[in-house]
């Protein structure tokens, strides 16, 4: 009984999600109408406010799930094994890829931040795609794969490229053109990052 319970509150809670990343995209956090997710979810009011306390709390689990969705559509694009740099360059392309989605775009970088706070998002983003890369940066410096002395930092400005090159992108009248140029820039500023190993033989006189 305990079990249909909970599998019964975890789809109601799915279905407020999905329709609050609808209304959320369309609309933006000021004008979306609680009203509007409430009739698309097929919930009470009540509802609402028993699983998320309030519109804010519902747009954070609507921005999370997007956040969870990147980091599963990154991992799912870059499975398998490879070598280090390969992967790493492929996933900060496919996560271009992915944050130029217009729903990813404003919930998660236009309005998250604002809406939840600067300090505060970035603490969640740390739990998805940018604890991801943050991780892979420090391993690879680590391995002495890439030049940088500071990986965290090294992460941050990555990520900023990344959401600046989505923004760049969402907003382009075309959008495959501007993607291709995007990620055609961000592989040559990522291939600056690369540490090239030093092949030269030393011979004795």
């Amino acid at each position: 009984m305990t079990d249909h319970k909970s599998s019964k509150s975890q789809q109601t809670q799915a279905r407020m999600i999905e329709a609050a990343r609808d209304v959320f995209a369309r609309e933006g956090y000021a004008d979306a109408a609680l009203s509007e997710i409430i009739q698309k979810a097929g919930v009470t009011t009540g509802a609402v406010y028993y699983h998320f306390t309030d519109k804010k709390g519902l747009f954070q689990a609507a921005a999370e799930s997007l956040e969870q969705e990147i980091l599963d559509e990154v991992s799912r694009r870059v499975s398998g094994t490879g070598d280090a740099w390969d992967l790493f360059e492929t996933a900060v392309l496919e996560t271009l890829d992915i944050c130029a989605r217009p729903d990813i775009m404003r919930i998660v970088f236009r309005e998250a931040p604002a809406v939840i706070g600067l300090r505060e998002w970035r603490e969640i983003e740390v739990r998805y795609a940018f604890g991801l890369m943050q991780a892979t940066v420090r391993d690879l410096a680590e391995a002495k794969l890439i030049i940088t002395d500071a990986p965290d930092i090294t992460s941050q400005i990555l990520l900023g490229a990344v959401i600046e090159a989505a923004h760049t992108v969402a907003d382009s009248a075309q959008h495959a053109k501007s993607l291709n140029a995007a990620k055609s820039t961000l592989r040559t500023m990522l291939r600056g990052l690369k540490r090239v190993p030093d092949n030269r033989t030393h011979k004795g006189k």
